[in-house]
């Protein structure tokens, strides 16, 4: 090859080298006109968003449950309670459903007595068709809850931060009252009102027999009952014989005795109700005791047929209206059971008002019903009209008028401290009624006071089966 073609071939050479190496950005195979870079515009400063308003959007709750739900909720309230008390339960329901702010409605129906409630109740067990609360007595409401386990624990409401009770409003209530309900641990109820076993006592009577204070033992009472039918000396007098079990209950702890085991079971055949069933029938034996026609005798008290009248507080106001009409101005009073210690006994009794399980809208909306039912003036009013005791001491300031003006219902809820309890067992709803059997042989003609201890080992017998029966 000569010089001259070298040289050509590393001209071409060179040219392709210089163009493979060229940027390329500054290539143009299109014919157009070389792009420049692009520039950067400079950034503005950040500016911060002006923040909205906050909402809140949380919807209000109680005990998990969105308030809202409970808007336009009926509740079915099956109670005894008619005539006068009826309309003022009526009037207190009026109130609720209007000033309630949940749109709660509770509509109130009245089942009868104690005795139909119990039976209806059994009846809607087997239908479903169950109200959400119910008055009755815990003896009545553990048969519910056996036969259906249909009855709630209060206390999961009762401890609520939100809708229940602090500590020192739970120390309101009266405590021989507020643990009447609790059984096994589990809150089943909570009082509806309590009433209590008294005597209605003649005071102007009395001074005229000689005597110048209250009985405050057995023989006490026995001397001032001999008393005044010596007076009458035609077979009235003394004592109106009263055999229903709460009245039993009373005479067994007056004289030392209990009813209840602790352990479970009943205590009937023990020398302390041996004692006060042979004191019952001396009473009797001795003419010192008698038994009028009328189931309440409030007539016969008040023409001094009678100086002590077995009677609940509740009967109060119907003494009162019998005075009045028989045109008697002596002095009365209710004094409690006199016992061998001198010590007063007062059984103190009464219905509950129990939630029956639904759902947990239902169930919110009926604790809140319970917790207005229970309010102190709300009680006030309900004793004002029923003449039963208050369940609170907060309620005590707003009866102080209603106490001044009752100064006997007044004294009766003095010896509320001194009250005892009737068995809390299921089975108390039937063995009540075989104490009440047994303590009406006392009282016949002819009566041998020498089978007293086989009456009582009888009825103890009777008590531990129907006990028994009951048991898982």
């Amino acid at each position: 090859m000569s010089k001259f073609y070298k040289l050509v071939s590393l001209l071409v050479l060179l040219s392709f080298v210089l163009t493979a190496c060229a940027p390329a950005g500054n290539q143009n195979t299109g014919g157009e006109e070389p792009m420049e870079a692009p520039t950067e515009a400079p950034m503005e400063e950040p500016t911060e968003a002006p923040m909205a308003e906050p909402t809140d959007t949380t919807e209000p709750m109680m005990m998990g449950i969105p308030v809202a739900a409970l808007d336009g909720i009926q509740i079915e309230f099956w109670h005894p309670w008619s005539g006068g008390v009826g309309e003022a339960l009526q009037g207190l329901v009026d109130e609720f459903n209007s000033t309630n702010e949940y749109g709660i409605t509770v509509v109130p129906l009245d089942q009868g007595g104690y005795g139909d409630i119990f039976n209806n109740m059994n009846a809607a067990i087997n239908t479903g068709e169950l109200p959400d609360l119910v008055v009755g007595y815990n003896n009545q409401y553990l048969s519910w809850d056996a036969a259906g386990g249909i009855i709630v624990d209060l206390n999961q409401y009762m401890d609520d931060p939100d809708v229940g009770y602090s500590a020192e409003e739970q120390a309101d209530f009266y405590q021989t009252f507020f643990e009447q309900d609790v059984i096994g641990g589990r809150r089943l109820g909570l009082p509806a009102q309590r009433s209590g076993q008294y005597f209605f006592y003649n005071v102007t009577w009395a001074k005229e027999l000689g005597f110048d204070s209250a009985p405050t033992t057995p023989q006490e009472f026995y001397d001032q009952a001999c008393a005044a039918a010596a007076a009458n000396g035609d077979g009235t007098g003394g004592w109106f014989i009263y055999t229903d079990a709460s009245g039993i209950a009373s005479w067994i702890w007056a004289f030392g005795g209990q009813i209840e085991n602790p352990d479970g079971g009943y205590y009937f055949d023990t020398p302390e109700a041996q004692a006060a069933f042979e004191f019952l029938n001396k009473l009797y034996a001795d003419g010192c005791a008698w038994k009028p026609e009328n189931s309440y005798p409030n007539p016969e008290f008040a023409t001094r047929q009678g100086l002590f009248y077995t009677s609940s507080v509740a009967g109060y106001p119907y003494q009162v209206s019998a005075m009045e009409d028989a045109g008697n101005t002596d002095e009365w009073t209710m004094i409690p059971y006199p016992s061998v210690t001198g010590d007063p006994v007062v059984n103190l009794y009464g219905p509950s008002i129990a939630m029956v399980s639904s759902t947990p809208e239902e169930q919110l909306a009926s604790w809140l019903f319970l917790k207005f039912w229970l309010d102190g003036q709300t009680q006030a009013t309900w004793i004002g009209s029923s003449a039963y005791f208050p369940t609170r001491a907060s309620a005590e300031a707003d009866l102080s008028q209603y106490a001044a003006d009752n100064p006997i219902w007044a004294h009766a809820l003095s010896f509320r401290d001194f009250g005892k309890v009737e068995p809390r067992f299921e089975s108390w709803s039937s063995v009540r009624y075989s104490v009440g059997d047994a303590a009406a042989l006392l009282f016949q003609e002819g009566f041998d006071p020498s089978t007293i201890p086989q009456i009582l080992a009888d009825l103890q017998a009777t008590a531990d089966e129907a006990y028994a029966e009951t048991q898982p």
